[in-house]
C-alpha cells in the first residue's frame, strides 16, 4: 500500500483483536484496539478513521447506537468494514447487520487466519481509494480536483474540501444540472441504507459549502435545491439540460 491507514479493531476478545492488529501491521497499517462500542466511540471521536475490523460478536444494539451516533454527529460516512464471522454468519446474509455493504465491505470467517484477513483489508482499503481518487471533474468553469481534493474555478485560487465534501460534490458533479433525492445522497455518500432518515445530514454539509463557495466570492447557488426534488449543481451552461 502507498499509505499508511489508520484501523480501528473492535472486539471483546484479545486473541481476535491481536490477530487483526498484526495483520494491519503487516501491510504497514496502524492499528488501534479497542473491547467495546463504547471505546471505539471515543476513538472515533479522536482519530480519522480509514477501516473498521468489527467482530461480530459485539451486542447488535450496541453496534447500531455506535453508527448512529457517528452519522448524526460526526456527518460523515462510516468508514469501510471488514467483519469478522462465525461460518454459519457468512452463508446467512439476513444475519448481517443493517449497515453492512457488501459492495463496499470485506468479510473473513472463524478461526481467523492473519493471511486472509490481511488481504482483505488490503482488497477494502484499495475500493475505497478507488472511489474518491484519482480524476478531475469539470463543469463549465469549475473544476474538482478528486486526487487533491481541490475545487477550483477559471481565474481563482483553487481551495480544498473535506472528504465528505469531496463525495457530495462530485456525486452533484457527475449529473450536473440534474436533481438528486437526500435520500439517495445518503446512500451514494454516506453509505446509509434508504429509509433510515438522516435527511438533516445532507443539509448541513450543503450549507458549509455554500458558505465556503461564498467565501471564496462564488455563487452558493451552485448548489441548487428544489423542495421535495433535491439538489443539484447548476452553472449557467447546464443549467437547462
Amino acid at each position: 500500500m502507498e499509505f499508511t491507514a489508520q484501523l480501528l479493531v473492535l472486539s471483546p476478545d484479545s486473541a481476535i483483536r491481536r490477530a487483526a492488529s498484526s495483520s494491519a501491521s503487516s501491510l504497514g497499517h496502524d492499528a488501534h484496539q479497542v473491547s467495546s462500542p463504547d471505546e471505539a466511540q471515543r476513538t472515533l471521536s479522536r482519530v480519522q478513521i480509514d477501516l473498521i475490523c468489527l467482530d461480530s460478536v459485539v451486542p447488535p444494539d450496541k453496534l447500531e447506537h455506535l453508527w448512529q451516533w457517528f452519522t448524526t454527529a460526526k456527518q460523515h460516512a462510516t468508514p469501510p468494514l471488514v467483519l469478522i464471522v462465525p461460518p454459519s454468519m457468512s452463508a446467512m446474509p439476513a444475519a448481517l447487520p443493517m449497515f453492512y455493504r457488501p459492495k463496499r465491505d470485506g468479510l473473513v470467517t472463524k478461526p481467523l487466519d492473519s493471511a486472509v484477513l490481511a488481504r482483505e483489508i488490503s482488497r477494502v482499503l484499495e475500493g475505497r481509494r478507488s472511489s474518491t481518487n484519482g480524476d478531475t471533474l469539470a463543469v463549465g468553469r469549475v473544476r474538482l480536483d478528486r486526487t487533491t481534493r481541490q475545487l477550483a474555478f477559471d481565474g481563482s485560487v483553487a481551495f480544498g474540501l473535506t472528504p465528505t465534501e469531496l463525495r457530495l460534490l462530485s456525486a452533484l458533479m457527475e449529473q450536473p444540472g440534474q436533481y438528486m433525492s437526500a435520500e439517495s445522497l445518503l446512500d451514494q455518500v454516506w453509505d446509509i441504507p434508504a429509509g433510515t432518515g438522516g435527511e438533516e445530514i445532507v443539509r448541513a454539509h450543503v450549507s458549509n459549502l455554500r458558505r465556503k463557495l461564498r467565501s471564496h466570492g462564488e455563487d452558493p447557488q451552485l448548489l441548487h435545491t428544489i423542495p421535495y426534488q433535491g439538489y443539484a449543481f447548476v452553472v449557467a451552461e447546464v443549467e437547462h439540460c
